[in-house]
């Protein structure tokens, strides 16, 4: 092995910082390290085979024994490079699915923006760009981070709502997609593929996102639970659906880029349709 495993390994407390766990209390950092399952984390990465890049992706999902299945596979060319766009369910199986799905058709090669937090996952950090992209403050570090994932080979995978679908009136909703990638597919001239995949999470991640809400807290307390929402999905199977490729010169000036981005997502919303489970968006 070219590097030690142990370089790989989730430390909550690096995560929190120096400053921040002066100030925090011993049993608070322990109730974090229980909500990221920093164990069982750990323990995944030092018994995995492949314990960085996209390896990893079927590394977790096995040890956390999730399972999907794959519909409409064939509208993908293989030696094509794409922007594929997602809804948003879950916040942790999906990125693992389609990472797992990425790493079969084409290897190591595919690129997700994703926040600060999900960025100390150091075994998916060479897929995983640090950018806060649905941020409307563009800074230049972070325009030439977006021009350097999309002028590479690799496939790129954004989650437009750029957060967890919510529950609104009794309904689990996706939030309404931003256009940034339909911006960004038509300059960099990449066709977009529609892709939805099923799933909910748990009625305790939709009671504190709704509390952060009410409370407006600029932290969602949702959050802090997610990858306890993934490891409440053992035993659990999703299914994700693969859309025809939309051409990015379908991007015309006939609509506004938020009313493509819109369109797209009523389109993902019918991918959902007959695989089994009820609409999630």
């Amino acid at each position: 092995m070219s590097k030690d495993r142990t370089e790989y390994l989730l430390n909550i407390e690096e995560v929190l910082g120096p400053e921040l766990m002066k100030k925090l209390p011993k049993f608070v950092v322990n109730f974090f390290k229980r909500r990221i399952h920093q164990d069982e984390i750990n323990d995944c990465i030092m018994k995995a085979e492949h314990y960085h890049g996209a390896g990893f992706c079927d590394e977790a999902l096995n040890y956390i024994n999730i399972r999907y299945k794959v519909r409409g596979e064939e509208n993908l060319d293989k030696d094509k490079k794409y922007l594929f766009v997602c809804n948003h369910p879950l916040g942790g199986p999906e990125a693992l699915i389609i990472g797992s799905v990425f790493r079969r058709i084409y290897g190591e090669g595919f690129k997700v923006p994703v926040n600060h937090l999900l960025a100390n996952l150091k075994p998916l950090r060479d897929s995983f760009v640090p950018v806060r992209v649905y941020s409307s403050k563009q800074s230049r570090d972070l325009g030439e981070q977006i021009a350097g994932m999309f002028n590479s080979d690799s496939q790129v995978l954004v989650f437009p709502a750029g957060l967890c679908a919510r529950k609104i009136k009794g309904k689990v909703t996706e939030m309404p997609w931003k256009k940034m990638f339909v911006t960004q597919a038509r300059r960099y001239q990449r066709d977009v593929i529609p892709m939805h995949i099923s799933g909910y999470n748990s009625k305790r991640f939709f009671f504190f996102t709704k509390l952060s809400m009410l409370l407006k807290l600029k932290f969602n307390l949702g959050m802090v639970f997610l990858v306890d929402e993934l490891f409440n999905k053992t035993g659990q199977e999703f299914i994700i659906t693969i859309g025809k490729p939309v051409p990015y010169t379908e991007f015309d000036k006939s609509k506004t880029d938020k009313e493509w981005a819109a369109d797209i997502q009523g389109r993902v919303f019918e991918l959902s349709k007959d695989n089994g489970c009820e609409p999630n968006m």
